[in-house]
C-alpha cells in the first residue's frame, strides 16, 4: 500500500470554508519534483501521454532528461522533444537530485476521421466533425496507439497498465487500437491513493470501461457522439480487492449496493479538491448503480468542465 494520506477538514459545519491538506509520509510512486504535460502538472514517477509523427512535446521540468527515440532539446523551463516519424512507444527520462522519473509516449498511428473508418480492419468508426462546445480535447483524435508495438502489460502509471483500458470490441483481434489522456490518469492515481489510505488493499483500481471507438460506443447502445470514453479520457470504476469482479463493501453495511459507489464518488471529491486543478483537471464524475449483470461502479472523466450525475 502506498502511504499516502489525504486528510481532509471539512469546516462546513460552523459555517467556514473547508481546507484540505496532503501528507506524503513514504510514496514510491511520486517524486518530490513537478513537471507540467498536456495542461497538468503531476509528482508521478511515471506519466503517460500520446504524440502525432514529427510533433513536438513541450515538457516543463528542472531536471536533466533522455529519450530513447526522437530528438530532445533544452529550453527556458523545461524540454522540447520531437516525435520520430515512425509510431510506438518513447521513454523519456527526468533525474533530480537522484530521483528518476519516467514518461512514456505513445507516437500514434494516423487516422484520418470522415475519410477512414477503419485500422487494420479494427472498426473505429466516425467522430463528430466539430468538436463539442468548441473545447479542443473533443476535436477527433489524429490517430491511435498500435498495440502491436506495445504491450498490454506497459505501465502508463505507477499503478495502471495500457491494458487496462482496452475496448471491448472485436475480442483478440490483432492489432487493436486505444487511447490514454494523461489528464484521466493522473485523477485515478489520485483516487487511489486515497482508497488505499481508507484501508483498501487494492494494487490498482478495476476499470470497467476505458476507451471506446465511437463504433462500439454506438453498438452498445449509446447515442452520445461527446462521450469523454471516446477520446481516451474517461474511465468507469471500482474498487475490488477479493478480485470477485464486483465493488467491494466500501460502506461496510455488508451489501454491495449503489451506496458504495456513492462512498467512492465521494473519495474521489476529496481527491479533486485535495489536489487541485493542476493534477485533477475539470470533468466529469458520475455514480451508477448495480443492475442483473455487474455491479455498482463510479464514472471519472477530464472533460475540461465539471459535470455531476
Amino acid at each position: 500500500m502506498r502511504l499516502v494520506v489525504l486528510i481532509a477538514m471539512w469546516m462546513g459545519v460552523t459555517g467556514m470554508s473547508h481546507a484540505v491538506e496532503t501528507v506524503s509520509l513514504s510514496d514510491p510512486d511520486r517524486v518530490d519534483y513537478l513537471l507540467s504535460i498536456d495542461d497538468i502538472e503531476t509528482d508521478l514517477a511515471l506519466i503517460s501521454t500520446t504524440s502525432m509523427p514529427g510533433a513536438e512535446l513541450r515538457i516543463h521540468v528542472d531536471a536533466d532528461a533522455n529519450a530513447n527515440r526522437g530528438d530532445l532539446r533544452p529550453e527556458a523551463g523545461g524540454w522540447v522533444w520531437t516525435a520520430p516519424d515512425r509510431p510506438g512507444p518513447v521513454r523519456l527520462e527526468f533525474q533530480r537530485n537522484g530521483q528518476m522519473r519516467a514518461m512514456n509516449v505513445f507516437v500514434l498511428t494516423p487516422f484520418e476521421n470522415g475519410k477512414q473508418t477503419h485500422l487494420d480492419e479494427f472498426r473505429i468508426g466516425a467522430y463528430a466533425a466539430e468538436p463539442f462546445r468548441g473545447l479542443e480535447t473533443y476535436r477527433p483524435p489524429q490517430g491511435f496507439i498500435d498495440l502491436r508495438l506495445s504491450d498490454l502489460e506497459t505501465p502508463v502509471s505507477p499503478n495502471f497498465t495500457l491494458g487496462q483500458f482496452l475496448c471491448k470490441q472485436q475480442p483478440g483481434h490483432d492489432p487493436a487500437y486505444v487511447l490514454i489522456r494523461s489528464a484521466m490518469l493522473s485523477q485515478l492515481e489520485g483516487m487511489l491513493d486515497l482508497v488505499q489510505s481508507e484501508g483498501h488493499n487494492v494494487r490498482t483500481l478495476t476499470v470497467m470501461s476505458g476507451f471506446r471507438t465511437p463504433w462500439y460506443n454506438a453498438s452498445i447502445g449509446n447515442v452520445t457522439t461527446s462521450s469523454r470514453h471516446l477520446f481516451g479520457g474517461a474511465a468507469d470504476v471500482f474498487v475490488d480487492s477479493n478480485g470477485d469482479g464486483w465493488m467491494d463493501d466500501l460502506n461496510a453495511d455488508g451489501k454491495v449496493d449503489v451506496n458504495d459507489a456513492k462512498v467512492l464518488a465521494g473519495w474521489a471529491e476529496r481527491t479533486a479538491t485535495a489536489l487541485g486543478a493542476e493534477q485533477w483537471p475539470d470533468g466529469g464524475l458520475g455514480v451508477y448503480a448495480e443492475n442483473s449483470y455487474r455491479g455498482p461502479f463510479i464514472h471519472v472523466d477530464a472533460r475540461g468542465y465539471k459535470a455531476r450525475w
